[in-house]
């Protein structure tokens, strides 16, 4: 008779690291808003009991230009600034400072762009096409449009530029809006364009069905941005979220001292065209 006998040895649990809350902010600042918010909520935890996120209690929080030093309000996104207490004005700098009820603080900087002026042009090129056969409306036809957009860069200076869409349409059938992207980036920067005209087409056609004549209107929203906001959006179009077990994963942005987030700003130019 055979005994098989086996050793058993008691493995200690790998601890975790010790979780430390932060403060998040996500604020985007320009002088054309009437308000500004400031969006707070706290990391999460990546190990243990994942995806819980530790209450912050109270918020509060000031906002300086340098010169003046205001309270924030709260919201239900966490703090707001009325422009009525402090204007955000071109090419001033503005100093954030927020803490929570549980004894977070962070706080962030950031410098508006300067007041410039932008000439942006935009043309269209449609083609008339016959509706489906087989489709609700097999005799109707429908117009189908490619957008093109150009702008030319402030020169001698490092710009980094946002650029998109918005089609409003009224007709008897339907009305609503639409956006159009111009770049699959979404920002882009200057670098080797100094001075230069840039140019966007939209990545797909639009194609409008039942709107009456002249009622079809497009708007190109043009964003001046201060180099963090570039770095941020950059980064979460760059970032990898680890399902490729063979690539590294790359960090997001973050402009925050004390805490995570992004805190920037931007200034907007813009064009409304009434489409034939």
């Amino acid at each position: 008779m055979f005994f098989a006998v086996a050793c058993e040895t008691d493995v200690d649990l790998v601890k975790a690291p010790v979780f430390k809350q932060r403060l998040v902010i996500t604020s985007f600042i320009s002088p054309s808003d009437s308000v500004s918010y400031f969006r707070l909520t706290s990391n999460i935890k990546i190990y243990g009991e994942l995806h819980t996120e530790e209450p912050l209690g109270l918020l509060s929080g000031t906002i300086s230009d340098g010169v003046n030093e205001v309270e924030l309000d709260t919201c239900k996104v966490g703090l707001k600034l009325s422009h009525e207490k402090m204007q955000i004005q071109y090419g001033k700098t503005y100093k954030l400072k927020v803490s929570s009820g549980n004894g977070l603080k962070a706080e962030a900087e950031c410098t508006v762009p300067a007041r410039k002026t932008f000439t942006i042009e935009a043309d269209t090129f449609s083609v008339i096409k016959k509706m489906d056969p087989y489709g609700p409306f097999p005799e109707g036809i429908y117009r189908s449009i490619e957008f093109k957009v150009s702008f030319t860069d402030i020169p001698g200076e490092e710009n980094f530029y946002k650029i998109y869409g918005k089609i409003r349409g009224y007709g008897r059938l339907w009305q609503g809006t639409g956006y159009l992207a111009f770049n699959e980036d979404n920002v882009i920067s200057d670098k080797g364009m100094d001075g230069k005209s840039f140019t966007f087409k939209t990545d797909q056609n639009f194609d409008y069905f039942f709107f009456e004549p002249d009622s079809l209107f497009l708007n190109i929203y043009l964003f001046n941005t201060e180099k963090s906001y570039y770095q941020f959006h950059k980064s979460l179009i760059d970032y990898n979220d680890g399902e490729n077990p063979f690539s590294e994963a790359s960090p997001v942005f973050s402009n925050i001292t004390g805490g995570f987030g992004i805190f920037t700003s931007y200034t907007v130019d813009s064009l409304v065209m009434r489409l034939k």
